[in-house]
């Protein structure tokens, strides 16, 4: 089973994880779970390993890697390049509504991440293009994530954010389209899309107990773009992902 990695792509993008100092190391299990747009695909679960590293430069947390060109230090802007997978996947043999479309892989984006953290909340924005020549499109979000409750001693945190996320029409049509070959061997109508946005909200938040415990959770809730709303191979106007896991910081 292929699980939709929009969840995955939120414990990579997260800013839960942060340590308290550079070169900690985090390690656990969670549990993945995501509401799949497509015809005849119900709501996934999958448990996975968490690993999780922060040094002065480089920070890997799950699918996505990024590299610190400026702003080392924390609370302070930083560029960043970066390599995620991408929040997109379908493997169409699941799908008993989806005979005659093709499987939709996994694809690797690379690009720039900007981080510039205020006393109101953390802005960020983060663009992105296929390097695993599955598609050739990109990928592009902006976000804004706001501490809205927490212990006096940071043990325990909440946090909402919001993020407006752009699909090229190459990133659109692999994912969401229909080509004339899938057409003529399907139920399906050939369907292009253009470029696409669309809006989400996010919640998270943690809590450390036990010395180097920490149990980490985070939701994002999608408004699905009116292209892709109406693509004959998707049933629903929003998807629902997050995660749940437990970790230990060496």
């Amino acid at each position: 089973m292929k699980l939709n990695l929009s969840a995955v792509l939120l414990l990579g993008t997260t800013s839960l994880f942060v340590s308290s100092s550079y070169a900690q190391w985090s390690a656990g299990v969670g549990a993945v779970g995501s509401a799949t747009p497509y015809k005849g695909l119900s709501t996934e679960f999958i448990v996975i390993p968490i690993a999780a590293y922060e040094g002065e430069r480089v920070i890997w947390r799950g699918p996505s890697l990024q590299y610190k060109i400026t702003g080392l230090n924390r609370n302070e802007p930083s560029l960043r390049l970066s390599v995620d997978l991408a929040p997109n996947a379908l493997e169409a043999d699941e799908s008993d509504e989806l005979t005659g479309i093709e499987e939709r892989d996994l694809s690797f984006l690379a690009g720039v991440r900007y981080i510039y953290p205020t006393a109101f909340g953390e802005f960020s924005g983060v663009y992105q293009t296929d390097v695993s020549n599955k598609h050739n499109g990109q990928r592009g979000a902006l976000n804004f994530e706001r501490l809205i409750a927490s212990a006096a001693n940071r043990s325990w945190a909440i946090t909402a954010g919001l993020q407006l996320e752009h699909l090229s029409d190459n990133y659109a049509n692999y994912y969401f389209g229909v080509s004339q070959q899938e057409a003529a061997v399907s139920e399906f109508s050939a369907y292009d899309l253009d470029a696409v946005w669309q809006g989400g909200v996010t919640v998270g938040g943690y809590y450390r107990f036990a010395n180097n415990w920490q149990l980490v959770a985070q939701s994002r809730w999608l408004s699905l773009a009116s292209d892709i709303k109406n693509s004959p191979i998707v049933d629903g106007s929003s998807t629902i992902d997050g995660f749940v896991g437990l970790t230990y910081q060496f």
